[in-house]
């Protein structure tokens, strides 16, 4: 009887493992990830408070790392040209309202009533009034004049039209007469007319100037509310650009930044147009946050919520352009871990991450051949 040798029984061990090994490679499973680089922001994002207008600085209420809520006022600029262009117009646009006041009240025969806007102004008023007062009475004397002339003519014409008859009076001097009562009364309503239509007139053009004012008003009034730099959120104070009194801000300078307290934090990922097309809403995925090393804390847990439609650049540490797509994952930290009792993971705007986002499973057999298998699509493929 013939004893196995060695190498046979050598081949057979290893035959078996390898057979054994690739029926493990197909049956294990690995986690497919798409690994992206990422910052920690609130839900609202950072906000960025600039001067529309520009203006010299005349208060700095809040400083560098100052915890602010929504509408404290945080900075001054000096306000003394604008509040003198707020009331320079507001003046003009009360004169314009009074004036269309008075126009309105002769254009519909009413009594003249101002707004409230006017009372501001006494003499604008009392101008108006007089002015009101003064083309009313020219108006009627005017009238009263030629209704005088008509009643005259009338009674003249009364008079003669009798006489025609017998003869005393020519015909021809009857239709004299009554040609003169026709002029006097269409003078009359021209008159009138006349006075209306010059109303009317002046009434459109004064409206299109005190629309132009109102609107000239409205936006000198933001200018001189802009003097005055408010907190949009309650947040954190970052970033003040300027910190000295006098320093000028020009119109679209960056005054300061406030980081969201009460906004949820999310991590803001930048995912490779090459994993994008994995990459879902719902996806799971493991944060690895750069303050806290992840050997004593661990990960955090996140789940994708958003995927920009499109693709955004910017440039990388060495100059080149770095395209991206931005994703945005809800965070779960209560998975980390602490070192000690009464430690707790706090994550502030600013800080960097790692996402690992799950896009699917693969079989460890798949993973070993897939640069065989890629080498041999791109050669089969070839001229």
């Amino acid at each position: 009887m013939k004893l196995f040798r060695p190498s046979i029984l050598i081949i057979a061990i290893s035959a078996l493992s390898l057979f054994g090994f690739i029926a493990w490679a197909n049956w294990a499973e690995l986690d497919q990830i798409a690994r992206a680089q990422g910052e920690v922001i609130p839900v609202g994002r950072i906000q960025l408070l600039q001067s529309s207008e520009g203006g010299v600085i005349t208060e700095i209420l809040v400083r560098e790392g100052d915890e602010v809520e929504e509408g404290e006022l945080l900075m001054r600029l000096d306000d003394v040209k604008p509040a003198a262009g707020v009331e320079e117009t507001r003046a003009a646009t009360a004169a314009l309202t009074a004036t269309v006041a008075r126009l309105r009240a002769e254009a519909f025969d009413q009594p003249l009533v101002f707004p409230p806007e006017v009372e501001a102004y006494p003499e604008f008023a009392a101008n108006q009034r007089q002015l009101y007062a003064k083309r009313r009475q020219a108006l009627r004397e005017q009238v009263s004049t030629l209704r005088s002339q008509l009643s005259l003519a009338e009674e003249e014409l009364a008079l003669n039209e009798p006489l025609v008859d017998s003869g005393d009076v020519a015909a021809v001097d009857v239709i004299r007469m009554q040609r003169q009562v026709a002029d006097l009364r269409g003078q009359i309503v021209n008159a009138e007319n006349e006075y209306f239509r010059e109303v009317q007139t002046e009434l459109s053009s004064a409206q299109e100037e005190l629309v132009a004012a109102q609107q000239q008003l409205a936006q000198r009034v933001d200018v001189l509310e802009d003097t005055e730099i408010y907190a949009p959120v309650a947040g954190i104070v970052k970033n003040i650009r300027l910190t000295t009194i006098g320093g000028v801000l020009q119109p679209g300078d960056e005054i300061m930044q406030i980081v969201p307290t009460e906004d949820e934090l999310i991590v803001e990922a930048k995912v490779s147009p090459v994993d994008v097309a994995f990459v879902n809403l719902g996806q799971e995925a493991s944060i690895r946050f750069d303050a806290y090393d992840s050997s004593i804390y661990g990960r955090g847990r996140g789940e994708v919520v958003f995927i920009s439609p499109d693709t955004l650049s910017e440039k990388g540490p060495s100059g080149q352009e770095v395209v991206y797509y931005r994703v945005h994952l809800k965070l779960d930290t209560s998975s980390m871990r602490t070192r000690y009792r009464g430690e707790t993971i706090e994550l502030q705007p600013g800080m960097t991450a790692t996402a690992d986002i799950l896009t699917g499973e693969n079989t460890v057999f798949a993973y070993l051949t897939k640069p065989i298998t890629k080498t041999v699509e791109d050669s089969l493929g070839e001229r």
